[in-house]
């Protein structure tokens, strides 16, 4: 029976935790250290997940029947008891319960022998014995004798401060351990070491709940990085549930890989080689030393440091390892060494990890049944069989002498990753988006056609009868066709004394008035509201400009509008392409805009946003009722270059296939995801919900537990900006943060542009594309609306 992933027994935590299947691990390994000639005492160890108590007990009652006494020792990280082991010669072995940093319906159990985990080979011979063994029944009536103690604890603590070489400088701390085992150890260590620290929220090891954290995830630590910024700290400490990982945040709140500060600390040991594992950037490289690449998993990386003699070894998760403490990952040691090293260094950590050539990495991950790894292996092989490849752990596809791929399956939990590698931080990201698109199709056959991947976009584009694709496409020029005519139309005196302005339209033909109200609000002198609605707001009067804005000419709420406002004596303006309002405007002589409709192959009233917005916001420019908007001539060439990543939409839109998107945006931006959002529902025939910040903070957030369903039907879409106010930039990852802490996908959407219009418009165009995009995924036509139509006909019946 296979029991051993990449580290330690890993599974459901009620599944394969079962009573009987716990004591008979420890049954077989209290057996296997017996035949190897231990005796003494067993160390037993947990992290704090709410399955670890009771694993522990089984496992308990299993040693005990091979009758092995206990040294309990609570609550410690996994090279606490790897330390205590090594040092402590009345110790038989060891055993540690802890998931690391997988969630929390998980867990595992790892064996340790002589100082570390047990190697591949004492692994198989677990496994053999394991399956060849008949352990008692669960139920034995054998009382186990434990013996509860701290002097792993103790141990460890003084491990730690003999390595400081204090006294250090005057820093302050931020820590964060996940709520999880170094939730004590640490905050004790900083206090002895003389250190000023203050901690997040997720520092309480009697926490109702461990953060089942990656420490190769950078959203992981936005708490950490929040607290850096508003207190001036020099330094963050993030750390995964067993302690045996740290990454750190330097004094600008930038998360640091693990692979690049434990180069810095390679960079300063003894050790004429180094050990790391093929998934870890080439950034070590570039030291000068030697290097040996190995497969992923700490086991690995130490064989390979025995066998080549290397003082240090590492992965890119911070694990770092040093062979005069102990063979195994620690995160307490890691801390030690780094805080030497600044210390020695005399600056800044930013300005030591400047000094490190800069590789990008992509790191991500699908879940994946077990039974398809090799499959997805061999289509590897077929898509890259021009490209040299690198077998040792999955497969390693060599780009070119900066970027590569890496497919491997995970050994522990049933996930598939796509790392990518690159000096190039848009080719990086493209890469990993495309492979990790195509790993998904792969995986889940509802969105793959054929056994390499999607359907190509040609192929899928077929689907779209009205030419819906043409329209986007032509977004700059529509927009192009309005600034050029509005220059030339003629506009009333009348309109320039407004007071207020209602703009009055449905869906696309409002969402100009969304975007201008984003635009101006700190700026606006006149109040500006958007009604979607029959009726106009009680307000309006003679002192109110009135833009009655319909696509079509024909929509039912806004001719209705229209008639309101001419009876209230308002200042009126039309904007269409035709219909009704096109005759109104022409037999009374209202003022108006009728647009010609050529660059909307589609001749959908909601394809042809160019018109709708750019009439508005011209408009508006014109009567000096907002401000100019800047290089607005140049709006129309910008956007046909943005359209170049048209395939990096393509990527994103397979991320929402089979999901719900909740958008969340804010400030400008809140209007376009608004135009975002109803394509998804007209276009896609998706359903989708937008939420705007700050104020889906004071709500949101304590709807994200029920139904338990929500990790599997729900993704996120956070749309970010560089120009949002500091307040929003400096609260939206802690709000990114309450999503993942609740296991929720989230996806980071953010316009360019060198305005927040330009920002804004860019959000419109590439909405409008991957909301295109998913309803050819989805295998549905993006251009009837019949549902829409069907409530149109049936109104018209009341």
């Amino acid at each position: 029976m296979k029991l051993f992933g990449t580290s330690g027994v890993r599974g459901p935590a009620d599944q394969l935790f079962t009573p009987q299947f716990c004591f008979r691990l420890g049954y077989t390994y209290g057996s296997w250290l017996i035949s190897k000639g231990k005796t003494g005492q067993i160390a037993v160890a947990m992290d704090p997940r709410d399955s670890s108590p009771r694993i522990k007990t089984d496992v308990i009652r299993g040693l005990s029947a091979c009758g092995w006494e206990i040294s309990d020792q609570g609550v410690i990280p996994t090279p606490c008891l790897t330390y205590f082991l090594k040092q402590t010669g009345y110790l038989g072995g060891a055993v540690m319960i802890t998931g690391s940093h997988i969630t929390a319906n998980l867990n595992g159990v790892k064996f340790l022998f002589d100082g570390e985990e047990v190697n591949k080979k004492q692994e198989i011979e677990i496994e053999n014995l394991f399956t060849q063994h008949d352990a008692p029944a669960s139920d034995n009536q054998v009382i186990p004798v434990v013996t509860r103690s701290d002097a792993a604890r103790d141990l460890y603590l003084d491990m730690l401060k003999n390595l400081a070489d204090t006294p250090y400088p005057s820093w302050k701390i931020v820590l964060d351990t996940a709520n999880g085992t170094q939730s004590q150890i640490m905050p004790a260590l900083l206090s002895d070491l003389g250190l000023d620290f203050i901690t997040t929220e997720e520092c309480d090891i009697q926490a109702p709940h461990f953060v089942p954290r990656d420490t190769e995830i950078s959203t992981s630590f936005l708490e950490a990085s929040r607290l850096i910024l508003a207190k001036g700290a020099d330094l963050g400490l993030g750390f995964d549930v067993d302690g045996d990982r740290i990454v750190f945040i330097d004094e600008q709140g930038n998360y640091i890989p693990g692979d690049y500060s434990c180069s810095l600390l390679a960079s300063v040991s003894d050790s004429a080689s180094f050990v790391t594992p093929v998934s870890t950037s080439s950034v070590v490289d570039a030291l000068g030393k030697k290097v040996y690449r190995t497969k992923v998993g700490s086991t690995f990386v130490i064989e390979a440091m025995k066998r080549y003699g290397s003082k240090f070894g590492f992965e890119a998760n911070g694990g770092g390892i040093s062979s005069e403490i102990f063979y195994g990952r620690d995160g307490g040691s890691t801390l030690i060494k780094m805080l030497n090293y600044l210390k020695h260094r005399g600056g800044s950590l930013s300005r030591s990890v400047a000094t490190l050539p800069k590789f990008y990495l992509f790191r991500e991950k699908s879940d994946c049944p077990f039974s398809k790894y090799a499959y997805i292996l061999d289509r590897v092989r077929e898509k890259y069989s021009s490209h040299d490849i690198d077998a040792t752990d999955g497969l390693k596809v060599i780009l070119n002498n900066h970027d590569w791929l890496l497919f491997r399956g995970s050994g522990n939990a049933p996930e598939f990753r796509v790392y990518v590698q690159s000096n190039d931080k848009s080719r990086c990201e493209k890469l990993g988006q495309e492979n990790l698109a195509w790993l998904k199709g792969l995986i889940n056959p509802s969105v793959n056609t054929t056994t390499s991947g999607y359907q190509s976009l040609s192929e899928l584009e077929s689907q779209d009868s009205l030419r819906v694709g043409d329209s986007i496409t032509s977004f700059p020029d529509q927009c192009s066709q309005v600034i050029r005519d509005l220059v030339q139309q003629y506009i009333p005196e009348s309109c320039f004394l407004s007071k207020n302005i209602v703009i009055s339209g449905m869906g696309g033909s409002a969402l100009g008035g969304r975007i201008i109200a984003g635009l101006e609000r700190q700026q606006l002198k006149i109040p500006i509201v958007v009604s979607t609605e029959y009726h106009l707001p009680n307000f309006v009067d003679n002192n109110s400009l009135v833009v009655i804005s319909s696509y079509s000419g024909n929509t039912e709420e806004t001719l209705t509008s229209l008639a309101e406002a001419r009876s209230r004596g308002a200042q009126i303006y039309i904007l269409t392409s035709g219909g009704k309002l096109a005759e109104v405007a022409l037999d009374q002589n209202l003022p108006h805009y009728v647009f010609s409709t050529d660059a909307n192959p589609s001749t959908q009233p909601r394809m042809g946003l160019g018109y709708s917005i750019l009439a508005l916001i011209t408009l508006l420019s014109r009567c000096r009722l907002i401000h100019p908007i800047k290089d607005l001539n140049h709006l129309p060439d910008f956007l046909k270059k943005r359209q170049e990543l048209a395939d990096s939409y393509f990527n994103l839109a397979k991320q929402l296939v089979g999901r719900i998107p909740v958008l969340i945006a804010s400030e400008h931006l809140k209007g376009p995801a608004h135009g975002f959002k109803n394509q998804i529902n007209e276009n896609a025939k998706t359903f989708a919900v937008l939420f705007d910040v700050p104020e889906a903070n004071h709500h949101l957030l304590e709807g994200l537990t029920f139904p338990s369903t929500l990790p599997q039907n729900l993704v996120f879409v956070i749309i970010g900006s560089d120009l949002y106010n500091p307040e929003i930039n400096r609260t939206l990852p802690v709000t990114v943060s309450a999503v993942t802490r609740h296991h929720l996908p989230v996806i980071s959407l953010k316009p360019v542009g060198p305005s927040r219009f330009f920002e804004s418009m860019d959000l419109v165009q590439t909405g409008s594309f991957i909301a295109y995009y998913l309803s050819l995924l989805n295998h549905i036509d993006p251009g009837p609306i019949p549902w829409v139509d069907w409530y149109k006909d049936e109104i018209k019946k009341i």
